[in-house]
């Protein structure tokens, strides 16, 4: 390529873009340059000039990108993309089409899913292997990993609810579980979440730093369709919240298995797209945009984000024009103002900001939301939208009365939607007391217990 040809200006427009972004001078971008490659030293005049009339060798290109984590998101906000710079010098196709994109995510995912079911069946560990899996590539890297399997639920109906994983990198000459692509890959394959738990290992207050922890979701996990019926009352559902406090992914994934419906949550999607385990709220937004355009259906998916984009101005209801699927029902949790500001602490870091710049934020986004719902323009979407208050919970068998509680509200929103408890709906949980041993049981006699509209009361307390 020549140095002045339109590709290499389409780098030089990027280049002076990301430098001015992250604030990267050139002598600072040289020096990191300098320790990545070695044939050929740079100095800082050199790379001036690659701002308007030289150009660095091709193969230096993908360093520079790297260094400036380039993306297709001019702000900055989204994961680094290897590709982005190369499709922008039309050195690679232009990327597909964002919906093209979530539908083949959301076919890789099934895929996954279903080997890991066929992988469970044969080694009789059903869907528990995401940790034996994940420890086995961690002892492979020469990392040490423990694993807590975590029973919880309301008080009298415990349930296997997760398994938190904590790596500890024990050499000085192995890198964090956040620098090595495997791990990463393993992270996202298996669903795996940052952990915010206390650590499992034994250690002294300064090797806190070498730990990293995770957590696999048994409930509110991805999981495949378990029923071959449709319901037309309600083809497609999306759960959604301000935050991860309200638990979603958890009121989606029950809603889901009582319907023997796919599910999938936004972060996942976005995850899956990158490779990237931590999902930037602006990729989730994306992709829950679209699903409400074209909701998937025979699916359950959730969504939580802080901020609304700014190019629709109908999110998290409908489309930019105002349109959107008229079979889409919509289960909103809403989160008062204490579970918020309990959260306001963690969001904060994840954002970059105070705790209380946080909670501004998150009750701002909250009260435009609900504005949105209540325009005239949205009337059709507030007929097949359900608001669950979400209360904080001191204890976690509290929470997960808040959690259950939301889907018992969702299923009698659904039966009042024309959604009904059939022969093959009892079928569907049949199947999960088979496939969920260590879940389905307390779950659906938590459920029949407390009158739920889909749930055969043969699974309560008090049929036996």
């Amino acid at each position: 390529m020549a140095s002045h040809d339109a590709g290499w200006e389409a780098f030089r427009e990027e280049f002076r873009h990301w430098m001015e972004l992250r604030g990267m001078t050139s002598r600072a971008l040289a020096a990191r340059l300098n320790e990545l490659t070695v044939d050929q030293p740079f100095d800082e005049h050199v790379v001036k000039r690659w701002r308007h009339s030289t150009s660095p060798p091709l193969e230096v290109v993908r360093h520079i990108a790297s260094l400036l984590t380039m993306s297709d998101d001019p702000s900055g906000q989204a994961p680094y993309d290897s590709a982005f710079i190369l499709r922008r010098m039309g050195l690679l196709a232009p990327a597909a089409p964002a919906q093209e994109l979530l539908d083949t995510s959301l076919r890789l995912q099934e895929l996954r899913l279903r080997l890991s079911e066929v992988r469970g069946q044969l080694s009789r560990h059903a869907a528990r292997t995401g940790a034996g899996q994940l420890v086995q590539t961690a002892l492979s890297h020469g990392y040490a990993a423990a694993v807590f399997p975590v029973w919880e639920g309301p008080v009298g109906y415990p349930m296997h609810v997760a398994d938190r994983i904590d790596f500890r990198t024990p050499r000085d000459d192995i890198p964090a579980v956040e620098e090595n692509e495997e791990m990463l890959a393993a992270l996202v394959a298996n669903a795996a979440v940052p952990g915010t738990r206390h650590p499992r290992f034994s250690t002294q207050p300064d090797d806190l730093a070498e730990q990293s922890h995770w957590a696999i979701q048994l409930i509110g996990r991805p999981s495949m369709r378990n029923g071959k019926a449709i319901h037309p009352a309600a083809p497609a559902i999306a759960v959604t919240a301000s935050t991860t406090s309200a638990w979603a992914d958890d009121v989606g994934g029950i809603i889901a298995w009582l319907l023997g419906y796919g599910f999938v949550s936004t972060r996942e999607i976005a995850r899956e797209l990158t490779r990237n385990p931590i999902a930037t709220d602006a990729l989730r937004s994306e992709v829950h945009d679209q699903f409400v355009a074209r909701p998937p259906s025979h699916h359950v998916w959730s969504h939580h984000s802080v901020m609304v984009p700014e190019d629709n101005p109908n999110s998290p209801w409908a489309a930019a024009d105002g349109t959107g699927s008229p079979g889409l029902v919509h289960i909103r949790l809403v989160e008062d103002h204490r579970l918020i500001e309990w959260t306001s602490e963690w969001l904060g870091g994840q954002l970059g900001m105070s705790a209380e710049e946080a909670l501004t934020l998150t009750e701002t986004t909250a009260s435009t939301v609900e504005a949105r719902l209540h325009s005239g323009a949205l009337a059709h979407v507030r007929r097949r939208t359900l608001l669950v208050p979400t209360p904080f919970a001191e204890t976690s068998a509290q929470r997960w009365e808040n959690a259950l509680g939301a889907a018992l509200a969702a299923t009698r929103f659904l039966a009042e939607l024309g959604v009904e408890r059939t022969d093959g709906l009892d079928a569907v949980h049949d199947r999960l007391m088979r496939d969920e041993p260590d879940i389905a049981p307390s779950l659906l006699r938590w459920l029949a217990d407390h009158e739920c509209p889909l749930v055969n009361p043969k699974f309560s307390s008090w049929s036996n």
